[in-house]
């Protein structure tokens, strides 16, 4: 991997939204000459009561030039998400980055992918599929999701436009506290297991570890199995 030029700008936001009651998201700013590979992440710099604080975010979007997208949950009790909570439109933060290793290995680019999330964990996959899939990727691609409430689903009309857009695509998801079919991510792998994918988990470390010995279980080799804990 050729690393990318790390950055430390001052950034606009551009554009922020809640897209369910405890997450934002957020478009900011990016110099000319910014660039990432899908699947890193920036960290936002805050200063609170003289206390610098980094906070990294997964970059929630393919490359595109002067701007970047961020799918931040906001945590009443949290340290730094209660400052970004009030970020508008026009106002400037500190922003580093790129950083992260969570990309595309050379070994997955010739074979089925799966990728597997909870809650906010689906932000860097929203930038690996969208950019795979514009980039005429053929192999199939199969994103899985849990969420705990259907309050709490992100992306979920973008994600179904891209199964009709791309016939090698698919989105699945499932709930654990609500609904007709209710479990977790487990249930969708065994739906769907492909011994050929290679497999992305992003999420909670719980979670991880958890997916990483289901899938084990199920005879996915390690060496076919990355992830990043957002904890």
């Amino acid at each position: 991997m050729i690393k990318k030029k790390l950055h430390k700008f001052k950034s606009k936001i551009l554009k922020t939204d809640y897209i369910n009651k405890t997450t934002k998201h957020i478009t900011i700013s990016t110099p000319d000459d910014f660039d990432f590979y899908p699947g890193q992440f920036i960290s936002i710099i805050i200063t609170i009561n003289g206390e610098e604080l980094r906070r990294p975010y997964s970059i929630a979007s393919s490359p595109r030039p002067n701007q970047l997208d961020l799918c931040i949950k906001i945590l009443p009790n949290g340290k730094s998400t209660p400052t970004i909570a009030k970020l508008n439109e026009g106002d400037e933060i500190d922003v580093m980055g790129p950083m992260g290793t969570f990309i595309i290995k050379d070994q997955s680019l010739t074979k089925p992918i799966t990728f597997i999330s909870t809650g906010t964990g689906v932000a860097p996959f929203r930038s690996i599929i969208a950019n795979l899939l514009e980039h005429n990727f053929e192999k199939p691609i199969t994103l899985l999701t849990g969420y705990r409430y259907n309050d709490d689903i992100l992306y979920e009309q973008a994600f179904k436009e891209l199964t009709e857009k791309y016939s090698n695509f698919s989105y699945q998801r499932i709930l654990s506290r609500e609904g007709d079919r209710t479990g977790y991510v487990q249930i969708l792998i065994d739906d769907n297991l492909n011994l050929e994918s290679d497999y992305y988990i992003c999420g909670l470390k719980d979670m991880v570890n958890s997916v990483k010995e289901h899938l084990a279980e199920k005879g996915i080799p390690k060496e076919n199995i990355f992830f990043e804990k957002y904890d």
